[in-house]
């Protein structure tokens, strides 16, 4: 049983038990909660030999709540120990029905990563995964204050750069605790500094307000079918060389919250009250393109864009050389799906 505090997570997961194959990461930082289970998955993928993750919602798992077991305890087809991803996008799906059958015969030869959002103390979830002794539950909660800070001076550490007390002061104050756009907004500070050092005037212009940042502007653009627009952004990152890898991961993080959020509209609450409702919060600059989004995409239309978005993801990880047309292509086929649905054909 290994039932960590949320400060414990990242020197847990740099060497984890050899005897742990089920993890569980909950929490109310939906980026670092992704970035975690993916260093998981590519632990996972290097220790057991593995080639490929398979990526399973709890939508899936409600209609087939065998499917866990079943995946867990076969032969991968890709060779290697199976990794198995799974993505709870409604607390009312029956996850821990499926994975009892897991945790009476814990797995030797694969492995389960399981991405939920806040569970209480007495979540059933959280409390099988903590009462397994081959399970481990991580917490993961938004960064704020000296936890914030840290992140950002070690990353500007770490690449090389000094930062400016001010500097420091503005980032902590404009980049919110959401471990991955934050990781996101670094990206593009580091690669605008110039001479080694990070000024005030640096992050004026590059960070500003997160919600008009580029990446978003890019997603939006691909998720409303406006494609003149999607292109116009994607040269201009092509033009700056930017990282179309996080531009990637930043799309399927938001794929999968739109389809949580899609989730509770499909229970009978209006677009603009779930966005009301998001936790991290939605910031008011994008909320008008997110409901637009809400209206037309359904669940399984976004299921799809999901699952292109993140074989376009694991495709550029193999080939580094293809990343930008990768991202790109699964970016406009996302838009040419977005322009379907507002016509009203099938995606």
């Amino acid at each position: 049983m290994v039932a960590l505090k949320a400060h414990e997570a990242d020197r847990f997961l740099k060497s984890p038990p050899k005897d742990i194959r089920l993890f569980l990461l909950y929490g109310n930082d939906p980026g670092a909660i992704t970035e975690r289970a993916r260093a998981i998955e590519d632990l996972a993928l290097e220790l057991g030999g593995g080639e490929e993750v398979l990526r399973i919602g709890s939508d899936e798992i409600s209609e087939n709540p065998g499917r866990i077991a079943d995946e867990v305890n076969s032969a991968s087809l890709f060779g290697g120990e199976p990794v198995i991803s799974v993505r709870v996008l409604d607390g009312r799906h029956n996850v821990i029905g499926a994975l009892e059958p897991v945790f009476e015969r814990p797995p030797h030869s694969s492995w389960l990563v399981v991405e939920a959002g806040e569970l209480s103390p007495s979540s059933p979830l959280r409390k099988a995964f903590e009462a397994s002794a081959s399970a481990a539950a991580l917490p993961t909660y938004r960064l704020e204050g000296k936890g914030l800070t840290a992140l950002i001076s070690t990353a500007a550490k770490e690449a090389g750069l000094a930062i400016e007390e001010g500097a420091l002061d503005l980032l902590v104050e404009n980049l919110g605790g959401d471990r991955l756009a934050v990781r996101g907004e670094l990206e593009k500070l580091f690669l605008y500094a110039h001479e080694g050092r990070i000024s005030l005037g640096d992050v004026q212009a590059i960070v500003g307000d997160t919600g008009a940042a580029e990446t978003d502007e890019l997603i939006d653009a691909a998720l409303l079918g406006e494609s003149e627009r999607l292109e116009t952004g994607l040269g201009r990152l092509r033009a700056e060389s930017g990282p179309f890898g996080a531009l990637g991961t930043l799309m399927l993080r938001h794929l999968l919250t739109l389809q949580t959020l899609r989730a509770a509209v499909d229970c009978g609450k209006s677009a603009t009250a779930v966005i009301e409702d998001a936790r991290p919060p939605i910031f008011r600059t994008r909320r008008s393109a997110v409901v637009n989004v809400l209206e037309r995409w359904p669940s399984d239309s976004l299921r799809e864009a999901r699952r292109q978005v993140d074989q376009a993801v694991y495709r550029s990880r193999l080939q580094g050389n293809v990343e930008d047309v990768a991202i790109s292509d699964a970016l406009h086929r996302i838009a040419l799906t977005a322009r379907k649905l507002k016509r009203g054909s099938a995606a």
